[in-house]
């Protein structure tokens, strides 16, 4: 969508004059429509434009790549604010912030840049998990939740205008969690931790047409997740796990529906089968004529009652995340779902009248073997043979999306020490399950590249030295794939199981769960599959 058209069809921007104001640029490095859909950046949007003294004006990448970059509200180069704060999600949006720069008429390079330009500052939950790729490319990070930062973010900001560079990155030293990209680093930082009641905003923007989530007000409910499913970052970098208040929730949702004229709720969070309160709010959505959506529920928390209010609220489809066909597998990963559960329940929902079901894999888990890639497809059979036999109704049809995708160690959870798949492997165990998926019919198949997974793992745990060739990969004309598996295998010690004894690169980020914890929680999971 076009930077114009979007504008006049969203609700809930900020629109305001930059005279007198501190002006910073907020960046998202994908599309508009993620940009919308993600939490995160519309909670610093918020943040920064509720201070009255701050114009907050967003950009995210466009097709077209237009030059010079323009803010979405006011249409103004986005190099000529004070601040760019980049909000990134993914490891793999590290090469678009290099495209943004590049397209706001700025050096990739901080070294470069003049100091007439704006400070490049990084946030989200990947510059807290491993932020070092970036550091030869921004100025500063901004490591933990924003909602401690942002306030204290726009006073030392205010309080050190005109100063120079140097001066400035020193002053944002006492904004918690502040990270500044001087290599190697000499400290060691805790990232600060919000209570999720302190500031849940009353609004959010949204677009209209075919953007994501465009109908739809977004709300989070929890943070973190107490399951500790050993190769999941979220699980971990979030703790501890907070739920946020009924009454805080049902007052966001008032105030946001009022607002922007929405009659569908998203609810968000990593752990939302574990909020203590679940069912009083989808009860208390259905009485105020609210549908409703999860961004994931665990399904052995799911019972009748909570699946007549889901069917109530306009749910249509469950998604269950196995992880692993085999119970030994599971067991490892400590996902705690039995296939007697998972069973159980895809046959519930299916008597409840819900027939789409999605489901999540990985492959290329440390000593995954043919076994364990059969157990996959067995499972997927058993689950639409039950939910057929279960439907409610003969003519309810029964779909299965099954999303298949290589494992990737991550910094700071128990498996950030096991070593990524090789290329060739990941390649034959997805011909593999693509072939035999297909038989049964009526499932349909997503699949992860193992080369963009590599890239993702690589980024995850690369350091310094990867900045130069997301450079060169942004002014790469043609064979970026090429490019990649070369990258890669230029790499390939990083893509190796790590030794436990060595310091790992990312340890100056100091998280709520101790490495000592990590490591043996690592060990368990030694004897059966290391």
């Amino acid at each position: 969508m076009r930077r114009e058209s979007a504008l006049n069809l969203e609700k809930g921007a900020v629109r305001k004059d930059w005279g007198g104001r501190f002006p910073i640029a907020l960046g998202y490095p994908n599309s508009y429509s993620l940009a919308l859909s993600n939490l995160g950046f519309q909670t610093i949007y918020h943040l920064l434009n509720r201070d009255p003294r701050v114009v907050a004006e967003r950009f995210y990448l466009e097709k077209g790549g237009l030059e010079p970059l323009l803010t979405q509200e006011s249409h103004r180069p986005v190099a000529e604010t004070g601040v760019l704060i980049f909000s990134i999600s993914f490891e793999r949006d590290y090469l678009n912030l290099v495209t943004l720069l590049l397209q706001a008429g700025l050096a990739p390079l901080a070294q470069d840049r003049t100091k007439e330009q704006p400070l490049v500052l990084v946030g989200g939950v990947t510059s807290f998990i491993n932020p070092l790729p970036l550091f030869p490319l921004v100025d500063g990070f901004l490591l933990g939740e924003g909602e401690l930062q942002i306030p204290v973010l726009i006073e030392t900001l205010l309080e050190n205008q005109g100063c120079e560079r140097r001066s400035l990155l020193e002053a944002l030293v006492r904004v918690p969690g502040f990270l500044s990209s001087d290599y190697p680093v000499r400290q060691t930082i805790t990232l600060p931790r919000a209570e999720v009641d302190s500031f849940v905003p009353r609004t959010f923007v949204a677009g209209t047409g075919d953007q994501v989530f465009a109908d739809t007000l977004l709300v989070e409910v929890n943070r973190g997740c107490p399951r500790g499913c050993r190769f999941c970052a979220a699980g971990f970098v979030y703790r501890p796990f907070r739920n946020r208040s009924l009454d805080c929730l049902k007052e966001a949702i008032r105030a946001g529906a009022a607002l922007l004229g929405l009659k569908k709720v998203g609810l968000v969070g990593s752990a939302l089968g574990d909020y203590p309160d679940l069912k009083n709010l989808c009860s208390w959505l259905v009485e105020e004529g609210f549908l409703f959506s999860f961004s994931s529920l665990r399904i052995d928390t799911i019972d009748d009652r909570l699946l007549e209010l889901l069917q109530s609220g306009g749910v249509k489809s469950i998604t269950i995340a196995p992880e692993a066909g085999s119970e030994r597998l599971r067991q490892a990963l400590h996902k705690g779902l039995s296939e007697e559960v998972i069973l159980a329940q895809a046959a519930r929902v299916a008597a409840a009248g819900i027939g789409r079901l999605k489901l999540y894999f990985l492959i290329g888990l440390p000593g995954e073997t043919e076994a364990d890639l059969e157990a996959i497809v067995e499972l997927v059979k058993k689950i639409k043979k039950l939910m057929l036999a279960a439907r409610s109704r003969r003519q309810l049809n029964i779909t299965l999306n099954v999303s298949i995708n290589p494992f990737v160690p991550k910094p700071h959870t128990p498996m950030q020490w096991a070593p990524f798949a090789p290329l060739d492997e990941l390649k034959k165990k997805q011909k593999f399950l693509a072939r035999e998926l297909r038989r049964p019919g009526g499932i349909e198949i997503e699949m992860e590249s193992p080369v963009n997974s590599a890239w993702q793992a690589l980024l995850s745990r690369g350091g310094p030295e990867l900045a130069p060739h997301l450079i060169e990969l942004a002014t790469h004309s043609g064979g970026q794939a090429r490019f990649l598996k070369k990258l890669i295998a230029e790499n390939s010690e990083k893509l190796a199981a790590l030794d436990p004894a060595q310091p790992l690169p990312w340890d100056f980020i100091s998280q709520a769960t101790a490495k000592d914890f990590l490591l043996r929680e690592y060990r368990k999971i030694l004897p059966e599959l290391l």
